[in-house]
């Protein structure tokens, strides 16, 4: 009983039967792939350049051309796969040739179901692997196979274990499947034992259970036991060793592996390209292939890191005529500083035992620590961006292909952290940002005047403050976005500035009472008018004629204010702008955040929860309270709001708790530096040109309208959002791929004041109020980009944690309503689709021949199994049965 996959590019394993082997063996597609993969691998290191042309006209090899192109996403990627040379595009099909192949699992027989990509299945993993008592054996790198097929043969003891020999992918080894010995040890143990008895050295690649071995051609099958290589199972051997393996305890328990044992040392003379070859199988060579020997592995996890190594390369060694060796050596350099916890002597260490490296250590005396110095220095550039960092993708495939699991399974206790922002790089990044505010208010005046007296580490908030408020007057402005461009967009910002108390957070109070003054003016009509009104309701005797509420607008309001206040001023505040009734943004500010929450929290009549989370997208809401002040109809909620806060009332606000609730990718918040015991600067001149610059610019914007050109820096968003979306599949980081999704918004919005004032020289004026299109460049980009890279550098700051939290607290809910598997389900699915009453006694393990004839009729009764035909044993006449295909409920 063992496992298969059709192709290394399913998800998920099945129970492999009889007919099951056979078909995939002999499949057409079988020895095309094995003969193929085999000329491609000659040619290439005989330089058969007729050879290589042939194959090149192939179709199959000129549709994987096409796929590869396709599969490219971006147009360097597809520039740099059309310039590769002939023979290197023909080693990449040889491998595709190879990972098409079916796999067998030998020495498993059934994997635990996992959940991958929504879909739910067994999953080839070692930490959920049940042993069957099969060991796997490769030989490689051997002249002539059939020498140690002739030894195996004259050994009657090895032979009387034997269930499968045959003839590796590669031409150039053997593969052996026998029964354990438990006495001996477990796999690792019994593959020492018996390459021992043969003469030979074992592969230590091969000591996990979950290893692939790739189908071969049927004429290249030496021998086959099918009673026992489809049926053996070795239940002491499972119970004594399988919890061992599952806890990734593979390695030899009572036997060594030699120093210098791998396959590769027997033939250490092969050139890249051929030793390439029985990486077709799924395993990797020694490490005197591509290394010099280090008398003390590195391991990484639990495994001998030089192994992944020769898994990485096992292609083609980097060499002196591809002019990669340098190149290659950094980006090995910079793959082992993440590995490696940074430990850069162990890093320099294992790039110096590359036989590579030490061919350019030779010839041009190569400075290894100064390309370990520079992998250290492109990480720390690359984190102050991502934060969290993985190998490159060719390290992450030789990782999963050497030791079963993903480098994220691997890796999993540790990594779930990696997406937040630590205390001091968060410091850091927001001098740069303050410095890039600097550089970019060169074109930007206005950041000047509204950054003005703060340092520079100040100027990230500063700017978040001012773009909230500016765009707050561009309230009749529009734009569409790359998320239904039918559907015309407003400026909207849910603005948080978080910092301990003496912080400095006054600057946002000054950008206030400067940037909001049109709002704040144009409000006190309908302030005045509203008292006018509740004073002649007082004043007004029992049976006097009411006045009737005047209906005016009022747009700033205070934290406390009441839902029912808020709505009816919110609905009121409509104007006609293109001959279309469009409303008005509310405007809230608050310098104590931990106050808001506290007014808000009286009831539901204030708060406010709901209509912060509709705010962000203007989503529809609506009342209906039976007291006369509450007006009975649907708004969309229209509101921008800014508070300062201190870092525990950020708690208050977003925690674990509601953090489902989806305000934390809405939020924009950015936090104020600590002062650190340094003083701010002396002012001495009182300026009153910047308040009155930033006045006028308030003025001309609370006098825009229309529909923003910006369409360029919505492609330029979309671009930035796939490349952070695929850095978060790379790092299989669901909390990545929520905290991006809104980034794009904020980037736009907030730039969109600073970018229409830039070019306010396009715009023209149409009665009261300033339209017009104008063109973006890149300069606006490189304002949006910084907007949108602070924004999901922030979200990982503060939320990071939480969104981690979220996913793995969802995956621990579902998993509790997930049915165990009972003895009953893994009993039939052990059955071969063929059986006997003796295969259901063994699989179910049963005592004796009547319990499972009960056995037996009741899966019958429930259709799951059928009578396929009878045969003769020992003088009496048996059935057998098969599957229907009919699931067990």
């Amino acid at each position: 009983m063992f496992t298969f996959q059709k192709d290394t590019k399913s998800l998920f394993v099945a129970q492999c039967g009889k007919k099951d082997f056979w078909r995939e063996i002999r499949k057409s597609s079988t020895a095309f792939n094995i003969d193929t993969r085999r000329d491609i691998l000659r040619a290439v290191e005989a330089n058969d350049e007729e050879t290589l042309q042939k194959w090149a006209e192939h179709t199959d090899y000129q549709k994987f051309d096409v796929r590869m192109l396709r599969s490219l996403k971006t147009k360097a990627g597809k520039e740099k796969w059309q310039k590769k040379p002939l023979n290197k595009k023909l080693l990449a099909w040889a491998d595709d040739l190879k990972k098409s192949l079916t796999a067998f699992q030998f020495c498993c027989y059934q994997f635990d179901e996992a959940t991958v990509k929504g879909k739910k299945g067994p999953r080839r993993v070692l930490k959920g692997c049940h042993l069957n008592g099969l060991v796997m054996l490769d030989i490689d790198h051997v002249d002539n196979p059939m020498e140690v097929w002739g030894k195996l043969q004259k050994c009657e003891a090895l032979m009387a274990r034997v269930v499968l020999v045959h003839i590796t992918s590669s031409g150039c080894g053997i593969r052996i499947i026998f029964t354990a010995d438990r006495q001996i040890g477990n796999l690792a143990d019994n593959q020492i034992a018996f390459a021992a008895a043969l003469g030979y050295a074992p592969d230590q690649s091969c000591i996990d259970a979950t290893r692939n071995s790739f189908a071969p051609k049927e004429d290249e099958i030496l021998f086959i036991d099918e009673e026992r290589l489809f049926n053996y199972y070795d239940e002491e051997f499972d119970k004594a060793y399988t919890a061992m393996y599952r806890d990734k305890k593979t390695q030899p328990l009572h036997h060594q592996f030699d120093a210098d044992d791998s396959a590769a040392s027997v033939n250490n003379h092969v050139s890249a390209a051929v030793a390439s070859k029985d990486g077709g199988e799924d395993h990797q060579e020694g490490s005197p292939l591509g290394t010099e020997q280090v008398s003390t592995p590195i391991m990484w996890r639990g495994y001998d890191i030089q192994r992944i190594i020769d898994a990485r390369y096992a292609a083609k060694l980097p060499c002196e005529a591809d002019s990669n060796r340098h190149t290659e050596s950094l980006k090995l350099a910079t793959d082992l500083m993440l590995m490696l916890d940074k430990d850069k002597a162990k890093v320099q260490r294992v790039v110096e035992a590359q036989s590579w490296v030490q061919e350019i250590i030779d010839e041009r005396n190569e400075n290894v620590a100064q390309t370990v110095e520079s992998a250290a220095s492109c990480i720390a550039e690359k984190e102050k961006k991502y934060a969290s960092s993985l190998p490159s993708k060719a390290m992450l495939a030789a990782i999963q292909e050497y030791c079963g699991q993903t480098y994220q399974e691997i890796t999993k206790t540790t990594s779930q952290t990696a997406v937040v922002l630590k205390d001091d790089t968060m410091a850091q990044m927001l001098w740069e940002w303050g410095e890039e505010i600097e550089a970019l208010s060169e074109y930007y005046p206005a950041l000047k005047d509204v950054c003005k007296g703060l340092k520079h580490n100040q100027y990230p908030a500063a700017l978040f403050v001012a773009g909230g408020l500016l765009m707050t007057l561009m309230t009749r402005c529009t734009y569409r976005f790359y998320h239904r461009p039918e559907e015309l967009r407003r400026l909207n910002n849910s603005t948080l500035i978080i910092g301990d108390p003496a912080s400095g957070k006054s600057f946002a109070t000054r950008l206030f009472k400067l940037l909001a003054a049109p709002i704040i003016e144009a409000d006190q009509v309908g302030k005045e008018a509203i008292n006018a009104y509740r004073e002649q309701m007082r004043t007004k005797g029992a049976n006097k004629e009411k006045p009737k509420k005047p209906k005016v607008i009022v747009r700033v309001h205070p934290a406390r204010t009441s839902n029912a206040q808020f709505i009816q001023d919110m609905v009121n505040s409509v104007e006609e702008v293109d001959g279309e009734p469009m409303q008005l943004h509310m405007l809230t500010f608050d310098t104590e955040l931990d106050n808001t929450i506290c007014v808000q929290k009286g009831g539901s009549w204030i708060d406010k929860m709901s209509l912060e989370l509709k705010a962000f997208h203007n989503e529809e809401d609506g009342q209906a309270y039976s007291n006369n002040d509450s007006i009975l109809q649907d708004f969309f909620v229209t509101w921008n709001y800014i508070y300062t806060g201190t870092p525990i009332a950020l708690k208050k606000k977003v925690n674990a708790q509601n953090f489902g609730s989806g305000l934390a990718t809405r939020l924009t918040c950015v936090p104020l530096p600590a002062t650190n015991f340094k003083m701010m600067s002396r002012e001495s001149n009182v300026d009153y040109d910047s308040d009155n610059r930033l006045k006028e610019w308030a003025k001309k914007l609370d006098r825009t309208k229309g529909e923003l050109s910006v369409q360029k820096l919505v492609d330029e968003l979309y671009d930035w959002t796939a490349r952070r979306m695929a850095d978060a599949e790379e790092n299989d980081s669901k909390a990545d791929e929520m905290l991006l999704k809104r980034c794009a918004y904020h980037g736009l919005n907030f730039s969109a004041p600073f970018i229409v004032m830039r070019h306010w020289g396009d715009l023209h004026q149409e009665g009261n109020y300033w339209c017009g299109t104008f063109e973006t460049d890149e300069i606006d980009w490189r304002l949006a980009e910084l907007i949108v890279n602070m924004q999901y550098a922030c979200q990982r700051y503060y939320f990071g944690a939480m969104a981690e939290a979220y996913f793995d607290n969802k995956l621990k809910d579902a998993s509790v309503n997930v049915q165990r598997r009972k003895k009953t389900y893994e009993g039939f699915d052990r059955l071969p689709d063929e059986f006997t009453v003796e295969d259901v006694i063994r699989c179910f393990k049963l005592n004796n021949s009547s319990t499972a004839r009960s056995r037996v009729f009741r899966m019958q009764k429930d259709r799951l199994i059928e009578k396929s035909g009878e045969y003769f044993e020992n003088g009496t006449t048996k059935a057998k049965y098969k599957k229907t295909g009919v699931q067990m409920l």
